[in-house]
């Protein structure tokens, strides 16, 4: 069913709108196209956001792409707006977004990034046809809306392992324990995982507990050797690792004493 509007005495009597400042216009009211101006201007005041980083048609197969800023991590990126980028033609879709540095992109076409694995801010979803744009979807939604979970941020995943396991860099920012394991285990982290994959490890049953780093090297004061496992058996001891630039695991936070594998 479509949305209702008020009554017509209630939209004859309403005078403005409190959220978005913007006024009506008073029956009778002259001279009307200065009052209808004003209404315009704000109209455009509080509809301004709407426009950051949107796709827009002009003409041909060339999108333009409205300034705008957005936050990765702690990290605020500006992008200032961009014209006369040209699209492939005779393409289903064409996933434009910007990347966590700032960049846009313009040419996948299978689909977005996974946003588990590669942060990015979605635009739009373009067709072209014929050496045109047939149609824009605007995939903005949900960017500028988060859902924090009570006051500590964003829920975190737990995982209770009572074997060994290979993980994934899909599962970055998960914490993993050895909760009801009855013998040492190892964990492996992913190989060649990108920079920033982030995983905590926790000590929940008194049994050893390994993080595997497969080829690479897990550095810490307990030692810098590649293919070197470190680990810990203690209640109550736990690791940080993320991964860096060079394609081995920094240690970031540490509780208690984990060793490397001799």
């Amino acid at each position: 069913m479509a949305e209702v509007y008020p009554s017509e005495n209630e939209l004859l009597n309403i005078q403005s709108d409190s959220e978005t400042g913007v006024e009506y216009i008073a029956t009778g009211t002259a001279p009307y196209y200065l009052e209808f101006r004003k209404l315009l201007y704000r109209l455009l005041l509080a509809s301004r956001r709407a426009n950051d980083l949107r796709v827009y048609d002009e003409g041909g197969l060339d999108i333009g792409v409205k300034a705008g800023k957005f936050w990765i991590g702690t990290e605020l990126v500006s992008y200032a707006g961009s014209s006369a980028n040209t699209l492939a033609d005779d393409k289903n879709s064409i996933y434009i977004y910007l990347d966590s540095s700032g960049n846009l992109i313009t040419d996948e076409y299978s689909g977005f990034p996974d946003m588990t694995t590669t942060s990015h801010v979605r635009l739009a979803a373009v067709t072209t046809s014929g050496g045109d744009i047939t149609s824009i979807t605007d995939c903005r939604t949900g960017h500028n809306i988060s859902v924090p979970y009570e006051a500590g941020g964003v829920k975190k995943t737990v995982e209770v392992h009572t074997s060994g396991d290979t993980l994934t860099e899909a599962e970055s920012g998960s914490i993993h324990s050895n909760l009801g394991a009855t013998a040492a285990m190892t964990l492996t982290l992913p190989a060649s995982a990108s920079a920033g994959t982030e995983f905590t490890f926790a000590v929940q049953a008194a049994q050893e507990l390994r993080v595997d780093p497969g080829t690479a090297t897990i550095r810490d004061d307990s030692g810098q050797t590649a293919g070197k496992y470190k680990s810990a058996d203690a209640i109550g001891e736990c690791l940080t690792v993320i991964a860096d630039s060079n394609g081995d695991w920094a240690v970031t936070g540490k509780n208690g004493t984990w060793t490397e594998e001799t």
